[in-house]
Formats: C-alpha cells, structure tokens, sequence
C-alpha cells in the first residue's frame, strides 16, 4: 500500500550490514572528531552505500576504519538502472558482502517492476552492474531482503512476495517457480486485504517476516533451506500496529520490534527461533516520537534506536537481556536531520549513521558505552537518501 504522505517519505527500508570500526564523511558540514589515539585500522577496507530516491543513484564510498570519513569511490556514484518517477526504496546486500541488489518500483500493477543486480568489488567497494543488469519483480516492491542464499521482495501492490536464488559465483538472481507468494490478510477482521510493505529474514535465515500495512500485521513464512520457497508457519502471523514497518531483531535473533507510524510507538515481540512464533510482549509497545520509521538494534544486543521522522529525532532505548522489553535511556532523544528515515549501525557498534531526506545528509554519532548517541557531524549525500549499507 502505498502511504499517504507527499511522494518524499516513498522510501526504503533499512539494510544494515556493518562495518568494523567507523564513522561517515565526505566533506563534511561539520569536522568528525580525530582518530582515537589507540584505533588501529582495520586491515579489510570498509565500504559505505547510500541511495538517492529522487536521483536514481548509489552512492559509493571508502570508510575510514577508525574516523569514518568517507571517501568518493570510483565515479562517486553509480545509476540504479532505473528513472520512472518512482524509482527505488530499498536495497539490500547479501551476508557474504559480494553481492547489491535495488528493488525498482513501477507506478502500478500495470507496470511490471524490477531488481537491479551489482557485484561489489572486495578490494574497491566500487558496483558493477551484472549482465543482464535486472531480473522482473513483482508490483511496486517496496522492502527487499537477503539471505545467503535467496532474496524476497515484498511486493504491495499485487499482495505478494517475490523469490530469487542467488548465483553465489557472480550474484544473479533466478525467480523461483512459482516466482511468487501470496500474502493474505492475518485478520480479516482488520482488513479484507494485504500490502506487504517490508520484508525481514530472521537472524538464523529459517523465516521470513512479511509487514502488511494494510493489515496492520506481520506475516511469518518458513524458507526452505534448499529451494527458499516459502510456507505459512501455524499461527499466520501475528497483531502490529496500525501502519507498521520493518521488523527488527536483536542478533540472537530472540526479541523482535516494530514501529507504527500512526500511533508513535514500538510493537514489542519474543521469539521462538525453533517455529519462527512471534509473542507480543507483555507490555505490547512503548512510545516513541512523532511517525517513527526504521530501527536498529546494537550489536550487542543491549541497545535500540528508533528514527522518528516528523520530529527530526532518533529515540534511544536500553534492551531488558530477560525480557526484550525497551527502556528508554537518558537522554531519551537525541536531533537528526530535516525528515530522517534510515538508520544503520557499524559492527563494532562504535557509530550510527541517520540518512535524511529533505535535506540531502547523513548525521553521523558516535555511540558511548551507555548506548547514548553523540552527534558527530553531518555530510551530504545525493538528493532524498532513502537507504544506507555498510560493508566490511
């Protein structure tokens, strides 16, 4: 479904795939602080992508291990392949970091949408468009999502998830057959439809959670580990909010979240990494601020942030280890740009990065021991970033 606000919050979910131990910048508004005296770089290059909605573009860059100042690769940027109007949303880089892939949106279930494929370089960062360069999706993929072998588009305008193998030599995609799996409403007594907007494979790759926004519920299917086809898990899913958006795990793959953008809250959920069930939490949500979108959780497993979009602030949150439950920390908020969307986190869980839309930057953090996040500058970015990847 697609939302009702202006076309600029038309954006992508998160992918977040880290890096060892940086912080973004390209000419930066304002200076990151200096290398810590005691960093020693990282002896595997890091790479950071940010793409551009309104620019139909990815941009590249080499990240300082230990500062994060990012440096242009290549060209600086690389076409998504396509420039409709509504361009992309998301993007996703498979676990082993070989592989991107862009989920293209098409105006409606009239135009057939697509995926564009890129090898990344390991010694350069730099993308390389594969040959064919896009396979067919299904309409209007708003969320993608990959495993180390498959990758699922959530497809909202044909109620859908679309399916792919991953050539592990040089990343193409290859539709399963069926090349798609219906998404029918959890609760028919919310809605007697679907729109599956966001989708997530769980930490242990075994399933696949599907966000219906016109549902206001989260789908739960089984993968094959072989094939990567896709099964209704007993129960279908389970209650979100009124428009949720990704789900978001803790590493352990055992607490899950959810944002509702209507009513300013996080869903809270446990789960059962044997079925894939997940249980709302006991105290069901917590609030967070003004239409909150994307999350991220520390690599640790301790901390959560969420973007809260209308109020240009990330919310900070301890994680209960028994319980799952958000606490939010001291401060509670923290500012970010002009209408912040994404948020990612490097792996070492030293820095966090927030793409804004209307103003064209990334605010960079950096993160202290309490999971507080310390503004650290601002850089610019294309026009509209909608999604950001890091790579180690």
């Amino acid at each position: 479904m697609r939302h009702s606000l202006p076309r600029i919050v038309f954006v992508s979910l998160l992918i977040v795939i880290g890096t060892s131990c940086g912080q973004m910048g390209t000419t930066p508004t304002s200076t990151p602080p200096p290398s810590p005296p005691s960093c020693v770089k990282s002896m595997h290059p890091s790479f950071a992508y940010v793409l551009n909605s309104s620019d139909a573009t990815i941009s590249m860059y080499t990240a300082d291990s230990c500062t994060g100042a990012l440096t242009p690769t290549g060209s600086g940027t690389i076409p998504t392949g396509v420039d409709n109007g509504f361009n992309a949303e998301s993007m996703a880089i498979d676990p082993t970091g070989k592989f991107l892939y862009v989920a293209n949106l098409g105006s409606n279930a009239t135009d057939a949408a697509t995926v564009s494929m890129f090898t990344i370089n390991p010694s350069t960062g730099v993308l390389s468009a594969i040959s064919p360069s896009q396979v067919p999706a299904g309409f209007y993929p708003q969320g993608i999502t990959a495993s180390s072998k498959f990758v699922y588009t959530a497809n909202s305008d044909d109620n859908s998830v679309s399916m792919f193998t991953i050539n592990s030599s040089v990343g193409s995609l290859t539709p399963l057959s069926p090349s798609e799996t219906l998404v029918p409403p959890v609760f028919t007594s919310r809605s007697l439809e679907s729109s599956p907007g966001f989708v997530t494979v769980s930490p242990s790759e075994n399933f696949l959670y599907v966000t219906d926004q016109e549902n206001g519920s989260i789908s739960t299917f089984s993968i094959n580990s072989e094939t990567g086809t896709l099964s209704a898990t007993t129960p279908a899913g389970v209650l979100a909010g009124a428009y949720p958006w990704k789900l978001t795990f803790n590493p352990a793959g055992t607490f899950a979240y959810s944002a509702d953008e209507d009513i300013g809250n996080v869903w809270m959920y446990s789960v059962d990494t044997a079925t894939g069930t997940l249980t709302q939490n006991p105290e069901i949500l917590v609030p967070a601020g003004s239409q909150p979108s994307y999350m991220a959780v520390h690599p640790s497993g301790k901390f959560a942030y969420v973007v809260n979009r209308y109020d240009g602030t990330v919310s900070m949150y301890t994680i209960n280890a028994d319980t799952g439950t958000l606490v939010p920390n001291a401060p509670g908020t923290v500012q970010a740009g002009s209408w912040p969307y994404s948020i990612a986190l490097n792996a070492a869980g030293t820095f966090a990065y927030v793409g804004n839309q209307s103003d064209g930057t990334l605010s960079i953090y950096t993160i202290n021991a309490s999971g507080v996040l310390i503004p650290a500058g601002t850089v610019p970015t294309g026009n509209n970033p909608v999604d950001i990847a890091l790579i180690n």
